[in-house]
């Protein structure tokens, strides 16, 4: 796929997907810093290690694709994924897993969608790439807290099951109103 066959939609789809990127990075910091066991510091370090090869590699495509890449979360609910993560730091490590918990939901069920649409080759390869490191990272993160008698089958997994869910869902709908705007202005850029 050339930049001449790309459509505004996949752009702006692509765009979306690497604000996801980037609201991740500073919640994977916070929780990293504040961990108290070094397991779980090295198993996020390691997520977020994919999560900037994620950025190379979104980057890249949409380079390809005559696009350009903002390098910026999304604005206000990426902020907000950083606060969530923030207001578990003082309460130990099963807080802080059960808020990283919330905010990783969203980026798996969004990337589960997007790999499930149809694309070319090259995009879609990578969208179910990355669709299964997030979900490698959900499932991690669920077995730790199992581990911790936090998980979903406790009354605190459950709440944090909830929360995620509504959580992920309004940033969705958020989300998806800033990928509209940007693919309404690609497709002016292109008309010009």
């Amino acid at each position: 796929m050339t930049a001449h066959t790309s459509t505004p939609a996949l752009l702006a789809e692509l765009a979306d997907l690497l604000q996801l990127e980037y609201d991740a990075l500073p919640v994977y910091g916070l929780a990293i810093a504040a961990l108290r066991t070094p397991a779980y510091r090295d198993a996020l370090a390691g997520f977020r290690d994919d999560h900037q090869r994620h950025i190379r590699e979104l980057s890249a495509l949409i380079r390809d694709l005559g696009g350009v890449r903002l390098p910026l979360p999304h604005l206000p609910t990426g902020l907000f994924k950083l606060a969530v993560q923030a207001t578990a730091l003082p309460a130990g490590d099963a807080a802080i897993l059960l808020a990283f918990k919330s905010n990783e939901w969203q980026s798996k069920a969004k990337y589960a969608r997007h790999a499930a649409r149809e694309h070319p080759p090259e995009v879609a390869a990578l969208l179910r790439r990355n669709a299964a490191d997030e979900a490698k990272h959900y499932a991690w993160v669920c077995g730790a807290l199992d581990e911790l008698r936090c998980g979903s089958g406790s009354l605190i997994g459950a709440a944090t099951d909830v929360f995620a869910r509504i959580h992920g869902t309004n940033a969705d709908v958020v989300e998806a109103a800033g990928r509209a705007a940007l693919e309404a202005s690609v497709r002016l850029t292109r008309a010009a």
